[in-house]
């Protein structure tokens, strides 16, 4: 009678252990969500507030200065092609004789500032 008394102890001590950590645990993770609702609904504020205010998506009229005008660099835009090209080359030759140092090969010509 007193063993199954202390067993009855003993495992209501451990149920009521476990439940109480499956609590705190949830409780836990449920803080962890509001706290990061409230941070979303934060970032979204400013996010609205960003918006509101016109600066990329203004009318060109509504803007104080003027647009600068775009101008293509015809030296980086034929060297970019000849590093097209040259990758290219690499490629096509790795797919028709595939090999390890095809692989790896780098073409010869390369994009670094001057």
């Amino acid at each position: 009678m007193e063993a199954t008394l202390v067993l009855v102890l003993v495992l209501t001590i451990l149920v009521g252990g476990m439940m109480l950590a499956l609590v705190m645990g949830y409780r836990s993770i449920e803080e962890g969500r509001s706290q990061l609702a409230t941070e979303l609904r934060a970032e979204a504020g400013r996010a609205a507030d960003a918006i509101a205010i016109p600066s990329f998506f203004a009318w060109v009229d509504d803007r104080k200065t003027t647009l600068p005008t775009i101008a293509f660099d015809d030296a980086l835009l034929a060297r970019l092609e000849r590093h097209v090209r040259a990758e290219q080359a690499v490629v096509t030759q790795f797919v028709r004789f595939p090999s390890i140092d095809s692989l790896y090969r780098h073409s010869d010509s390369s994009l670094r500032a001057n």
